[in-house]
């Protein structure tokens, strides 16, 4: 039997995006996404909560990206607006980005020629995600609990960064198809 590849990639279908954009010291926000989601709103710097196939991801002091699945998103954005009394955003980024999961015993060595963050499991175990610049785009990078990170970016660089993962791992036994 081949031994398993150290690098693993695929694509997520089926996942929408909503940036949220509000006060976190307000309670109705608090409350109404505690209600839609199932899970509190992240407050610490680089961190995501979630409950079951959904995520909030910290991006910044009052920005969130909330990952939904695909087809949930006007419901949440509704739902959302209905129940917040202060100031408030959201906004349907889904058809722009693209979700992806890179796996394996080696991710995040390719993460580390890819981004000046340190993404070693001391600095980066599961529950946190940074944006940073990934082979000179921009990606949000999520540490999940197994081990493996969820990549979101811009669907305009997929082909781009899908080849340069492949050149970047190709060292770890990544299937490396040339034409």
């Amino acid at each position: 039997m081949p031994e398993a590849p150290g690098v693993e990639y695929r694509e997520i279908p089926g996942r929408g995006c909503l940036n949220l954009r509000g006060d976190a010291d307000d309670p109705t926000l608090r409350d109404a996404t505690a209600t839609t989601l199932g899970t509190e709103l992240p407050t610490e710097p680089c961190s995501w909560q979630s409950s079951g196939d959904t995520r909030a991801c910290w991006l910044g002091p009052d920005e969130w990206l909330l990952i939904v699945p695909d087809g949930e998103q006007s419901r949440v954005e509704q739902q959302l607006r209905e129940a917040v009394s202060g100031p408030l955003s959201v906004v349907d980024v889904s058809g722009g980005f693209v979700h992806a999961n890179l796996g394996g015993d080696n991710a995040a060595k390719v993460l580390q020629k890819s981004s000046p963050y340190d993404f070693h499991p001391r600095n980066f175990p599961p529950g946190r995600c940074v944006q940073t610049v990934f082979a000179q785009a921009g990606a949000l990078v999520v540490a999940i609990e197994d081990g493996s990170f969820v990549l979101i970016f811009r669907r305009s660089y997929a082909d781009y960064l899908v080849h340069w993962i492949a050149d970047a791992a190709e060292e770890y036994g990544y299937p490396m198809h040339r034409t």
